[in-house]
């Protein structure tokens, strides 16, 4: 559904850019993205779409990788964790009293150490750049680095009900309820992990209504902006426009 987004992207960035021992090579400050968005809003279309209009319109740059949920994948192969315990950092987590007696069991690592693991990769995918990082509170982990870009999507209730009706084949019923739990979780996870609102506009450099902005004319605003802010033509770019001037 996601043509730009994959582990198989994600593995080659790693690969690219992480040593074996988890040491990043390559050209710090390079521009980076977060997105957050509310279920239905459209973050993983747009992040595709993003990916794509960047690529197409700044072929010098480095391709584009996006960082969803496969990000805990990641964080679990930088950090040599071992055993399934990626199904513990969802979102919508259990309280910390059920986490706490699991632990003590020895049914997995703490939430606090994965979520501490998973801050620190958030912040050396975006020192490194390239990268555009979904939901995790990434703009939150990421707020202090000057090459990153904080985006928020959103939408009207019943409009996103529609799209989780479309897009997973769910009931009227089962949509709202899907898209409240998803809400409510990354309400809660912003909460408990940074105590910060998910919902505060001053938490991003943009909002976007996706129920008045199509998808791909979102990723065009937050292409161009990026574009534009960090300065991402290239030199051939600016001799043409340099020249055009002259002409004129």
């Amino acid at each position: 559904m996601w043509e730009n987004i994959g582990s198989d992207k994600c593995e080659s960035y790693i690969e690219r850019h992480f040593g074996q021992k988890g040491k990043k090579t390559g050209e710090p400050g390079k521009p980076a993205i977060t997105i957050s968005r509310a279920e239905g809003a459209g973050g993983l279309t747009v992040s595709s779409e993003l990916s794509s209009y960047l690529k197409k319109q700044v072929p010098a740059h480095e391709e584009w990788t996006v960082f969803d949920q496969k990000l805990v994948a990641k964080v679990l192969e930088v950090f040599d964790l071992k055993g399934r315990v990626g199904e513990f950092m969802k979102e919508d987590r259990k309280g910390m009293v059920s986490d706490a007696i699991e632990e003590f069991l020895g049914l997995h690592p703490s939430t606090w150490t994965l979520v501490e693991r998973t801050n620190a990769t958030i912040l050396r995918l975006a020192q490194i750049g390239n990268v555009i990082l979904v939901g995790r509170g990434a703009n939150v982990v990421t707020k202090d680095l000057p090459n990153v870009f904080h985006v928020r999507l959103v939408g009207a209730f019943e409009k996103r009900v529609e799209q989780a009706e479309k897009v997973f084949g769910l009931d009227s019923k089962s949509a709202r309820d899907y898209i409240k739990r998803k809400d409510q979780g990354r309400k809660r996870y912003l909460k408990d992990n940074f105590d910060e609102d998910i919902d505060n506009p001053l938490l991003y450099d943009i909002v976007i209504n996706t129920d008045r902005v199509p998808y791909e004319e979102a990723a065009r605003l937050i292409g161009d902006e990026m574009i534009r802010r960090f300065r991402l033509i290239t030199p051939a770019k600016v001799a043409m426009s340099g020249m055009r001037q002259v002409a004129v």
